[in-house]
């Protein structure tokens, strides 16, 4: 159960570091960072709904498992970031106000993708 839970949360990480190093290469820095916010979103309702999708039933609080999984992707995902933006460009991108933001985007979106992958296999049975 537990390698279930790494493996969504780790998913989202790696996806959202990738897109970010992907877009860094086609445009400028500073208007990659504004698209941050929509790949965090992106790669956290990714994580809530494979997190349901490969526990299915195993799970008992769905939805607390979906924020914590949320929390986590944002958590990793930020200090991730933050590395790579220091040791690549020669400073931290990102504020405090930035993770703040980013967790509630993250908390948000891993709930709505554990909904529609719990309504989703509520209609497929």
């Amino acid at each position: 159960m537990l390698g279930k839970f790494a493996y969504c949360i780790l998913t989202g990480v790696f996806g959202a570091a990738v897109l970010v190093l992907f877009l860094a290469v086609f445009m400028e820095l500073y208007s990659v960072v504004s698209f941050i916010p929509w790949i965090i979103a992106f790669n956290t309702a990714i994580t809530g709904y494979s997190l349901i999708d490969k526990t299915r039933d195993a799970l008992k609080y769905k939805h607390l498992s979906s924020i914590c999984a949320g929390i986590l992707n944002v958590i990793i995902t930020y200090f991730l970031l933050s590395i790579i933006s220091f040791y690549l460009f020669g400073e931290n991108l990102f504020t405090m106000w930035n993770f703040a933001l980013f967790l509630i985007i993250g908390i948000v979106c891993s709930e709505l993708g554990a909904l529609l992958a719990i309504k989703y296999f509520k209609l497929k049975r």
